[in-house]
This record gives structure tokens, C-alpha cells and sequence, in this order.
């Protein structure tokens, strides 16, 4: 197993994220609820003695300004007496949400001040009901053990994992959350494999849509179609939920309702988001430069017509997916201007079509007479975009800590 070094080059390093589920046994589906609902509520504790110091801090300014390191010194000292229960899970479930809350905080506080637009935004931590938020818990690297499938949490014991962990690389942290009804264990680790340049020098254009998922101007895949797990699972969501209406809430019945239309939300996700693997994993592996358009999602989601088709895409976290793993493989990411007009171009003689509408699927040039399916012209309009349409294109080379790509 690989060890990181504080001295070790920081540029090397790659921050990568391995989740599987577990294969929990009812003894420890009850442990993992347990030190969830501790981490709920130290969150919920923080959040109260927050405002309150806070209050009195704005009333008598001598007093200090609340922060996550004094409240978990504050709970620390009355936890034994009032809260002996907290020890029969690992110290980082009523630990670190404090971290988290800090941290919450100072993001709020810094927005109210900042020109971010107002979705951008981040909200004031509010109070997190059972039931209602993710359950989950944070355990640090120094309680972390893996041997092969098997995984040791604190204060329980080995867990069997669906998988071993595909990457070697120090352990930094791990959080075992559930979805649905099952648990899923996320290990952050710190990888020092080089980025090597890409030996396919190829570039590709991708044209984004609804019917296809993607069309690409290059490779041995022109269209990639989309699964549209919403669309086709749409009828037994709707009879779930039916169900789940004529139900008495807080019943069993409507709790094991509840629980149906969990794994089936779960389920579509796991559709969607195996697709975009698959995808980014394609072009990142084949091509060494990849143009996409910069799509106005949050405007194109005000459609009401098309919004619950564009969201069952994905684009969004098609673009973040493509710029780690371009920038893992030594590739290149380039984002056309939102205003470039890659579908009413020419791929040809590079005239504009200005009559082209929406319902128009082929794509006739009245200048050349060239004839092509609209999405692939505008796919290999993207491909040659740097060359024929800028002199200087933005570049994503590196991704943010929101997840979200770095032009440069």
C-alpha cells in the first residue's frame, strides 16, 4: 500500500474517490444507524449552540464569536455525563460534523458578502431531520483498515465490501452513507501516479443532445445513445407513488412504500450515471483534445416542455466527469463559446444557415448544397473549432474543489 509523505511534490498527487457497497449484516445496518444519528445529532447541537452564542455575542460583543473548534471542546466536557451513549461508535461520528459545520459557516458568511449570483450562493446550515437527510458518518484515515473486500470500522469490526479497492494510494478518510436501503462506503485517497501525455493525439467534437446522448465527429462511435432510465421507469414511479399516497403516513406499510421508491430513484441514478462513465471513459482514453459546447443548463431547464428530459441526461456531470478524466489521462478540454453557433455552421464551406429551426434534423447548406444530420455537423463544427473559429480557446486543464472545470 502506498504511504503519502507531507514532503512528496503536492502536484503529483491525485485526490480520487473509490465507493462500494456493503454487505452489512443487521447487527451492523444497526451500528452504521447508530453512528449516523450521532453525527445528526452533534450537527443539530452545533447548529443550536451556533445561533444562540452568536446571539449573545451580537448583544455583548466581549463575548467570542462561536467556531467548530469551541463547540466540540464544549460538548466534549458534558458528553460523558449527558451523552455516554456517543462512546459506543467512533469518535469521528461526533467529531467531525463540528469540522463540517465550521466550515459550513465561513462559506455562508462569505457568500452574503460575495457578487456570486444568488443560486450560486451557499445557504445558512439549518437543522437536519432523521428521515429526511442522508445518513451518514465520517471515519478518519488513522481508524481506516482494508484487507482485500474487507474493510474494519471502529467499535464493530470487519465489513465485507461488494469489491476491493481499485487503487493502491494512501487512505485518507472514509464515509459510510445509505441510499436506499443499503450502505455504501466512500475512501478518499491520495494517488501519486503521474500524468503521462497522451499518445493518441486524435480530437473529437462532442454534440451534446436529448434523442442521443452524444454524437461524435471522430472514432469507431458516431452516436451514443442515451438509456433514458426516468423516461422508461416514469409509469412504475407513478404507481408507487399512488401507493405510497393511499398509505397512513408513519405506518410500516408506508415506510416499506417509501423504501420502494427510494431503490427505484436509485436505480435510475445508477443507469444514468453508468452511462456517463461509459462515455467519458471512451473519449478520455481515445482522444487527447475533446470540444463540447457551454450548455446553459439552468436556462434550459426553465422549459418546461423538455426540462424533465435535458435533467434525465446529465450534462452537467457529463462536462465534470470529462475534465478529471482528460486531465488524468494528459488530454484537453475545450469549451465552445455559449454563442457559437455550431449547428447552423457549414461543416463544409463554413457559411451560416440563420433559417435553421429546431425541427430541422438535417442540415442543408443553400451555399454548397451540402447535406448531413444536424448533430453531426455540429459535432465536427466543434471538432475545428479551435482551428476555424478562435484563436485562442479555453482550455480545461484541472477541475475545482466544487467539482466543477478550471478555464485557463
Amino acid at each position: 500500500m502506498y504511504k503519502y509523505h507531507p514532503g512528496m511534490n503536492d502536484s503529483s498527487i491525485r485526490q480520487l474517490a473509490f465507493k462500494t457497497q456493503l454487505f452489512a449484516n443487521n447487527i451492523q445496518r444497526a451500528y452504521f444507524a447508530k453512528a449516523s444519528g450521532v453525527s445528526r445529532f452533534c450537527w443539530n447541537w452545533g447548529v443550536y449552540q451556533w445561533n444562540k452564542q452568536y446571539q449573545a455575542h451580537c448583544v455583548n460583543p466581549c463575548l467570542p464569536k462561536p467556531n467548530g473548534k469551541a463547540l466540540k471542546k464544549q460538548l466534549n466536557a458534558i458528553k460523558k455525563d449527558e451523552f455516554p451513549w456517543m462512546y459506543e461508535v467512533t469518535k469521528y461520528a461526533a467529531q467531525q460534523p463540528f469540522i463540517f459545520l465550521d466550515r459550513a459557516y465561513k462559506d455562508w458568511i462569505e457568500d452574503l458578502s460575495s457578487s456570486k449570483p444568488k443560486h450560486l450562493k451557499k445557504s445558512r446550515p439549518t437543522f437536519k431531520k432523521k428521515g429526511k437527510c442522508l445518513d451518514s458518518f465520517y471515519v478518519g484515515g488513522d481508524q481506516v483498515r482494508v484487507i482485500g473486500d474487507k474493510v474494519k470500522v471502529p467499535n464493530l469490526g470487519w465489513v465485507t465490501m461488494a469489491e476491493p479497492i481499485k487503487f493502491d494510494g494512501h487512505i485518507h478518510s472514509m464515509t459510510i452513507s445509505r441510499q436506499a436501503d443499503k450502505w455504501y462506503v466512500s475512501f478518499s485517497i491520495a494517488d501519486d501516479l503521474p500524468v503521462l501525455p497522451s499518445k493518441n493525439q486524435a480530437a473529437c467534437g462532442v454534440d451534446l443532445g436529448i434523442k442521443t446522448l452524444a454524437t461524435l465527429s471522430n472514432g469507431g462511435i458516431t452516436h451514443w445513445h442515451t438509456p433514458k432510465p426516468l423516461k422508461h421507469a416514469l409509469t412504475k414511479l407513478k404507481r408507487y407513488q399512488r401507493h405510497l399516497a393511499r398509505k397512513i403516513k408513519g405506518s410500516s406499510g408506508y415506510q416499506k412504500q417509501k423504501q420502494k421508491i427510494a431503490r427505484l430513484h436509485k436505480r435510475i441514478a445508477d443507469i444514468r450515471l453508468n452511462t456517463l462513465h461509459q462515455l467519458t471513459k471512451y473519449l478520455s482514453k481515445h482522444f487527447s483534445k475533446v470540444v463540447i459546447e457551454d450548455l446553459n443548463i439552468r436556462g434550459m431547464m426553465q422549459n418546461r416542455k423538455l426540462a424533465r428530459s435535458i435533467a434525465d441526461v446529465g450534462m452537467f456531470e457529463f462536462r465534470r466527469q470529462l475534465s478529471y478524466k482528460l486531465a488524468w489521462k494528459g488530454g484537453k478540454l475545450i469549451v465552445a463559446d455559449r454563442w457559437f453557433a455550431s449547428s447552423k455552421l457549414c461543416s463544409k464551406c463554413r457559411k451560416k444557415n440563420e433559417h435553421l429551426k429546431l425541427s430541422d434534423r438535417i442540415f442543408h447548406c443553400v451555399y454548397c448544397n451540402h447535406s448531413q444530420d444536424r448533430d453531426e455537423n455540429a459535432s465536427v463544427n466543434l471538432e475545428y473549432y479551435e482551428q476555424f473559429y478562435t484563436g485562442r480557446s479555453p482550455g480545461i486543464n484541472a477541475v475545482g474543489d466544487d467539482g466543477s472545470a478550471l478555464l485557463v
